[in-house]
């Protein structure tokens, strides 16, 4: 293990993974890589675009793409700034899921049987519609929810 790696992990036992990250960003110096910023660094510019994505909707991939930072990058900023209270806490997928099994139910009460328009309504692929049917009691056949 490097000396970092030691401090890191130290410092993640006493304080926190969050607490490590940011200690392990103040031990790196900043690369004189021209007029690039180093990876290890957040500038301004890119933390107000991540935070813009983030409260967009972007997905983590989108993000990493578009800003050049490696997924874990972002999921540890994201946290960050959760902490300082500019971003919203993202949704579990257990909630989310819960979510939209309660709008299928909703729309099959509806009337709406379709499992297609279903699947667009509620914002999952068809297979999830198959899925949320089953949980609930429903049965499908031919593409339509059989009430």
């Amino acid at each position: 293990m490097t000396n970092y790696a030691t401090g890191f992990c130290i410092v993640e036992r006493k304080q926190g993974f969050d607490e490590a990250c940011t200690w392990m960003q103040r031990q790196l110096k900043p690369e004189a890589v021209g007029k690039k910023e180093s990876d290890h660094f957040w500038s301004g510019t890119k933390t107000k675009a991540l935070i813009t994505m983030l409260s967009d909707g972007y997905e983590i991939d989108e993000i990493s793409a578009t800003l050049g930072k490696t997924r874990t990058q972002i999921y540890a900023k994201r946290r960050l700034l959760v902490r300082e209270g500019l971003v919203d806490k993202p949704v579990p997928p257990s909630e989310i899921k819960n979510l939209r099994k309660e709008k299928f139910i909703l729309l099959i009460e509806q009337g709406e049987t379709d499992v297609r328009v279903i699947a667009d309504e509620i914002g999952c692929s068809s297979t999830a519609v198959y899925a949320y049917a089953n949980e609930s009691g429903y049965e499908i056949k031919s593409g339509k929810v059989l009430i």
